[in-house]
């Protein structure tokens, strides 16, 4: 095959396929942790019999697949998807240098590059399956997918034919080019700096005009919250590349418009946590989950939490409690079932002394959470004697008070 784009990408991503199709058929376990070894050696061999090379990129992907395997909490952060790109661009960019250790000098390239700009693709795939996903399509409660390790193949496909294919790429032209041209090279990073700042404001814009959120998850009783790390998020990622390109030879006006729209992204993720625009946001995007979810049982609950919050964040006592006895009204939702009552809106108003209305709501609790209810017992006769309440403890009922928010919709 003299292609050696399309060789790499086969040498890089068959070893892939091949060890997660065994491991459907193989007890539930770790065994596909040996993709990232067999791809490094079926790559490293397929531009020659270069053991160095495939020894190498073998030992540096086994290790970046164990890092994965202890991947714990699943965030349903926009942001959280582009520091684990960048994290796993670094990785594979360490391991394409240390590759291109192995070759002669004269054969020598930017293999770092031609691993670490598929390896940041390859990370935010993983992280966006292993957590915003995840939360939108409720992937937790799917069997075939728990069992299936999807991450991982998506980690190792994405970063290991993109990679291999990039740096066949990038080899066939070290071979083909002249001297005088290797260092001509256009500065296509000053326009990928724009093009991201730009794709995270269309796209933002497109759904927060519209009071909703471009992922359709609410990570926290603050939906404005998420607009501002899906800004932030953009804002980080432009910034980076159009560092990058701030480095290259050409084309720094285009790197300085683009570092100057990701500023503005960072610099605007800021101001939109704060009031005003931020209660605003929150009203509204509660008022359209109700009105376009009127039989959610989780609508109703998560978007009166929202209102209730977003009335404390304007000393609106009287409406906060009024929103809270209307959230636990709900005829059933899933999320509670699963996780419990939330309790960071009655805290903050238990904490103002209204005990009444925390043990009206808790009272109504019982019975959208009736598995909570040994630790709904425990919290009310906490508050009745005047103790402080840890809502964090988790009861019989296998929930727990949730301080930090409500996930999904």
């Amino acid at each position: 095959m003299k292609n050696l784009a399309i060789r790499g990408a086969v040498a890089f991503g068959v070893p892939v396929l091949l060890v997660f199709l065994l491991s459907a058929w193989l007890p539930p376990g770790y065994s596909f942790l040996a993709a990232g070894p067999l791809c490094g050696i079926a790559g490293g061999l397929a531009f020659g019999r270069r053991w160095g090379l495939a020894i190498v990129l073998s030992l540096c992907y086994g290790l970046i697949g164990f890092m994965f395997v202890l991947q714990e909490i699943r965030s349903a952060l926009f942001s959280d998807v582009i520091w684990t790109g960048l994290a796993t661009s670094f990785l594979f960019w360490v391991s394409g240098g240390c590759a291109m250790l192995t070759l002669p000098p004269q054969s020598r390239f930017n293999g770092a590059a031609a691993l670490g700009i598929p390896g940041a693709f390859a990370g935010m795939a993983f992280q966006f399956s292993y957590g915003p996903a995840r939360f939108m399509f409720d992937l937790g409660s799917q069997k075939w997918w728990a069992d299936g390790h999807w991450e991982h193949f998506l980690l190792w496909i994405v970063a290991g034919a993109g990679g291999g294919a990039l740096l066949g790429f990038m080899w066939q032209r070290q071979l083909a080019a002249p001297e005088a041209h290797k260092f001509t090279q256009s500065n296509r990073w000053a326009v990928a700096s724009i093009v991201c700042g730009l794709a995270g404001t269309v796209i933002g814009s497109f759904y927060f005009l519209r009071w909703s959120l471009p992922l359709g998850l609410l990570n926290s009783l603050s939906p404005a919250s998420a607009v501002a790390d899906w800004l932030w998020g953009w804002g980080i990622l432009a910034t980076t590349v159009a560092l990058i390109a701030v480095l290259r030879p050409n084309r720094r006006l285009w790197a300085a418009a683009g570092l100057a729209l990701a500023v503005i992204l960072i610099v605007v993720s800021y101001r939109v946590v704060a009031n005003p625009w931020k209660s605003h946001f929150n009203s509204k995007y509660a008022g359209k989950m109700l009105q376009e979810n009127p039989g959610s049982g989780d609508a109703i609950y998560a978007g009166n939490l929202i209102l209730a919050q977003a009335a404390l964040d304007n000393d609106d006592v009287a409406n906060a409690k009024r929103y809270l006895l209307e959230a636990a009204a709900t005829p059933g939702a899933k999320r509670i079932e699963q996780s419990g009552l939330d309790t960071s809106v009655m805290r903050v108003l238990l904490e103002r002394g209204e005990k009444d209305v925390v043990l009206e709501y808790l009272q109504r609790g019982r019975t959208i959470w009736p598995q909570g209810a040994q630790t709904i017992g425990r919290w009310e006769t906490a508050i009745r004697a005047g103790r402080r309440v840890n809502f964090n403890t988790r009861g019989g009922g296998g929930g727990g008070g949730q301080g930090g928010g409500y996930q999904g919709q």
